[in-house]
């Protein structure tokens, strides 16, 4: 009986024990896509890597044309829906106010009397008030106007002013005449009216 050596060349293998074998140029091509697939995602993340760099003065990835080949395009975003969007609305036109000029018939004035003296027939000394009413349009606040007014039925025609700045008057608190005679009544009337 001869005993196998260690010297002797390796016998064929039989068609099934071969076929276990037969598995590798499918692995070379199943691994073949894998590196197809591969290669292609990284070209596509190239691309969109590239798309966010730039490629030279003044230009882009978004203007240049694509690396792989087909038509050239550029895109740009519309200008006229972004400036619609982003303009500020239109700021309200600012109203004017409009203020009245006071005339002398635009006053009511009404002689207030404080304290009154008479001796018989003689006459009266007066201590008296004028009260002011505003009857025209509203005033300029910013404004002022001298009102000048005459008091009648006194002795001594008397003749003062007070100012009128919006809708305040500044009128003396207290003023002093006196009458001919325990009967006559004062009356006081505005004579002009002027921006002071």
């Amino acid at each position: 009986m001869v005993e196998p050596s260690d010297d002797v060349a390796p016998q064929p293998r039989s068609v099934a024990e071969a076929g276990s074998r037969r598995l590798e140029p499918r692995v070379l091509v199943v691994g073949g896509v894998a590196l197809a697939v591969t290669l292609a995602a990284g070209i596509g993340i190239g691309t969109l890597i590239g798309a966010r760099t730039p490629i030279g003065e003044g230009t882009t990835a978004d203007t240049a044309a694509p690396s792989t080949p087909g038509p050239s395009t550029t895109t740009t975003p519309p200008t006229s829906a972004v400036a619609a969007t982003t303009s500020p609305p239109p700021l309200p036109t600012p109203t004017v106010a409009a203020y009245g000029t006071p005339t002398k018939d635009d006053f009511r004035l009404k002689v207030k009397v404080l304290r009154k003296q008479c001796f018989g027939s003689a006459g009266c000394n007066v201590d008296f008030r004028v009260d002011v009413t505003y009857t025209g349009a509203e005033l300029d606040p910013s404004t002022t106007y001298e009102v000048t007014y005459q008091v009648k039925g006194a002795e001594d025609p008397i003749v003062n002013t007070f100012e009128v700045t919006g809708s305040s008057a500044s009128v003396e608190s207290e003023e002093s005449t006196s009458t001919a005679r325990s009967g006559d009544r004062l009356t006081a009337v505005v004579t002009s009216v002027s921006e002071y």
